[in-house]
C-alpha cells in the first residue's frame, strides 16, 4: 500500500481539469464507493465513505471511520483518502477537518480537495474495435484540412487510426496537436483534443492504395468522454474474453 500511495499522489497523476476532478468526486459520492483513509504514521487504513460534495460551500462530508485496532488518529489532522472507481485508483487529501451533524448523526467535514489524483493501471490497454462500434474519425488540424480515418483499436488513453496519405497540406508528424478529434462511439458523439504520438509506415492494401497508421493520445478529456471510452474498453475486453466478437 505504501508503494501505491507514493505512486498515486504524484504530479503526473494529478487531474489538471477542475471540472473532471469534481466529476470524479461526485461519482465516488453518488456510488457510495469505499474510502480508505490513511493517517500520518498509522500502520493501517481506516474505512469510510464520501457523504457529500458541495462545490459552492467548498466542503466535503465523510463518514466517521470506526475505531481500527492499532490506528491512532487525531481527527483534526489531515488524512489521505483513496477510493477505487471503475477499476481506477483515485486519491485526494482531506484537510481542515471538523465534526458536523449529518442526518441525525455525526460526520466529519473537510475542505474541498484542491487536487485529485487518478491512477488508471490499465490506461494503455487497447482493444480492437467491434464492427460498426466507432464511426469515421475526423482529425481537425490547425492550418490544414481535416483528415478522415477509421479507428483500429482504442484504449482509455488514445486510439490507433488508419488514414489516407495526406496530399497538398503539410504531412502528419509526431507531436502535432489536433484541435479536435471527433467520432461516434456506439451512437454517442464524442470529441476531444488529441496529440499524434507516432506515424507508422503506410500499410499497402490489396487494391493498390495505402493507409497510414497513427497513434493518437487523447488530451484535455472531459469526465464524460473518459468514462464513455473506459466503459467501452472494459465491455469490449469482456466480450472478447467470452468469445463474443
Amino acid at each position: 500500500m505504501k508503494h501505491l500511495l507514493e505512486n498515486l499522489f504524484s504530479e503526473k497523476h494529478r487531474l489538471t481539469a477542475r471540472r473532471r476532478a469534481m466529476g470524479v468526486l461526485h461519482e465516488i459520492c453518488r456510488n457510495h464507493e469505499r474510502l480508505n483513509l490513511f493517517a500520518d504514521g498509522a500502520p493501517r487504513e481506516m474505512p469510510s465513505i464520501l457523504l457529500d460534495v458541495d462545490e459552492d460551500a467548498g466542503t466535503v462530508v465523510f463518514d466517521i471511520p470506526p475505531e481500527v485496532e492499532g490506528v491512532q488518529w487525531d481527527q483534526r489532522e489531515p488524512v489521505l483518502a483513496v477510493a477505487r472507481f471503475e477499476g481506477v485508483f483515485v486519491g485526494f487529501e482531506l484537510d481542515d477537518i471538523e465534526p458536523v451533524p449529518w442526518n441525525g448523526a455525526q460526520a466529519l467535514q473537510a475542505a474541498l480537495p484542491p487536487r485529485v489524483y487518478y491512477l488508471q493501471r490499465r490506461q494503455y490497454f487497447r482493444v480492437p474495435v467491434g464492427s460498426g462500434d466507432i464511426s469515421a474519425v475526423v482529425l481537425v488540424r490547425q492550418g490544414a484540412a481535416a483528415v478522415n480515418g477509421r479507428c483500429h483499436d482504442i484504449s482509455a488513453g488514445g486510439m490507433r487510426v488508419l488514414v489516407s496519405p495526406v496530399g497538398g497540406d503539410f504531412p502528419l508528424r509526431a507531436g502535432e496537436l489536433l484541435q479536435e478529434l471527433r467520432f461516434q462511439l456506439k451512437g454517442m458523439a464524442l470529441q476531444t483534443a488529441a496529440r499524434i504520438q507516432h506515424v507508422d509506415q503506410p500499410v499497402q492494401l490489396p487494391n493498390g492504395s495505402s493507409l497510414v497508421p497513427l497513434g493518437l493520445e487523447f488530451c484535455e478529456k472531459t469526465f464524460a468522454f473518459d468514462q464513455a471510452v473506459v466503459r467501452y474498453v472494459q465491455q469490449r475486453d469482456r466480450d472478447l474474453l467470452s468469445g463474443r466478437s
